[in-house]
């Protein structure tokens, strides 16, 4: 049984399913990607060897893969928006006089602020970007979409902190098929 879980995991985070999620994930992406601070979003960078933008598309990506593949009912339009702009915070980290650790506290709530600023959110996007860094903030998610946000933000994270070159396949087939890039 637990071999059984562990392998259907990694199938879905080695991205097997590609072609079940690729259509949702297109739609969403092209209207919250769309816009004007797609750059800003680039130039941040988040851990190690990636920037905000390519972050925020693989916790976008890997939710909706989870999502689907573990068949969780929620809401993916919801998902989606909510996990491309949980780092919405448009500022370089480095920029704390380095420190990552205030960062952690404070990004947040200025995500959430920047997003509201340029997107319509609803509660349950809100939700995501403002709890996604539970439990270094002590309120959780409330909606399942923000509980699968914090969960795979925090794969995500020590993915990005530990490889050489990370989603490096995954962003190419999607900056292939996406014209925004």
């Amino acid at each position: 049984m637990r071999s059984k879980f562990l392998s259907r995991i990694n199938s879905v985070m080695q991205g097997k399913n590609y072609a079940e999620v690729m259509p949702q994930f297109q739609a969403v992406y092209n209207v919250v990607l769309g816009g004007e601070n797609l750059g800003r979003m680039l130039a941040c960078k988040q851990h190690k060897n990636c920037n905000c933008l390519e972050h925020s598309i693989a916790v976008a990506y890997f939710s909706l893969l989870i999502a689907s593949r573990f068949k969780i009912k929620c809401s993916r339009s919801r998902l989606l928006r909510g996990a491309l702009l949980h780092d919405y915070h448009l500022s370089d980290r480095r920029g704390d006089n380095g420190s990552s650790f205030r960062h952690g506290f404070s990004h947040a709530k200025a995500a959430l602020k920047n997003a509201n600023t340029e997107f319509a959110l609803d509660l349950v996007e809100q939700d995501a970007i403002l709890h996604h860094m539970f439990p270094m903030n002590p309120i959780p998610p409330r909606y399942k979409e923000g509980v699968i946000v914090c969960i795979v933000d925090k794969i995500c994270a020590v993915y990005e902190a530990t490889s050489a070159r990370p989603y490096r396949k995954l962003l190419e087939r999607i900056y292939r098929s996406t014209p925004v890039l």
